[in-house]
């Protein structure tokens, strides 16, 4: 029995060992500054994850330990783009899932004021246990879904950073969301190759609806595969 409980430890620290050498070439790659107390944090979101993941199916059971490395590390490329101040902005996460992109961001580019848009049950009752888990203070969960939250006058031109990986169609999603992103605010897209070619494409009809194409940037040399950012600011 103590043979076996030496090895089960040892896989442990082996896989604690694999993130946090994927989370230090990252945030190399990044070019951002990850403290230790930082990559703690991260560990501990990973490996909670992982287990609630394999109870509740939150992002998929089949999902391996590099997929979810990829998924965080896919969530942290807004921090390479120039001309986001993440200093005191309040940001939205929609449709936030188990927290990617928003908690990631938060733990490596923040502190922030962050709500993460869901309306899943078990993926809210996950993010609000990993948010006092971690002690992520200014994180919290809007428990319903965009359509919803863009009715409600308190959130009307309240958020500084829309974030939105795969929720919906991203023309869709933009009108959707508008109302929420004050002046000047900006809108981070993640995209496939598809959506960004018929982005960049429309992006006049884009300005004539009062947003800002300001640029699309390609991923793959930070996740490994052709995924883009786009970054679309609306009009005074």
């Amino acid at each position: 029995m103590e043979e076996f409980e030496g090895s089960e430890k040892k896989v442990i620290v082996d896989k604690a060992d694999i993130m946090c050498q994927s989370l230090r070439k990252a945030a190399g790659r990044l070019n951002i500054d990850v403290s230790q107390e930082k990559l703690n944090i991260a560990l501990a979101y990973l490996e909670e994850l992982m287990r609630w993941n394999r109870a509740f199916n939150l992002i998929g059971r089949r999902l391996d330990l590099e997929g979810i490395l990829t998924l965080f590390i896919d969530s942290l490329t807004p921090l390479a783009v120039r001309g986001i101040s993440w200093e005191d902005a309040e940001v939205l996460d929609i449709g936030s899932g188990a927290g990617m992109p928003g908690i990631p961001l938060y733990i490596f580019g923040g502190p922030f004021s962050l709500t993460m848009l869901e309306s899943q049950r078990k993926k809210i009752t996950f993010i609000r246990y990993i948010c006092q888990r971690l002690g992520l203070a200014r994180a919290g969960v809007y428990p319903g879904r965009l359509e919803e939250m863009r009715r409600e006058e308190d959130f009307i031109s309240g958020f500084d950073i829309g974030l939105a990986r795969a929720v919906m169609n991203p023309e869709k999603l933009v009108r959707m969301a508008s109302p929420l992103v004050s002046e000047g605010g900006k809108l981070i897209l993640f995209l496939g190759k598809g959506d960004e070619e018929t982005l960049r494409r429309n992006s006049l009809d884009w300005e004539r609806r009062g947003w800002k194409l300001e640029s699309i940037k390609s991923t793959r040399r930070f996740v490994g595969r052709e995924n883009y950012l786009a970054i679309l600011r609306k009009a005074s």
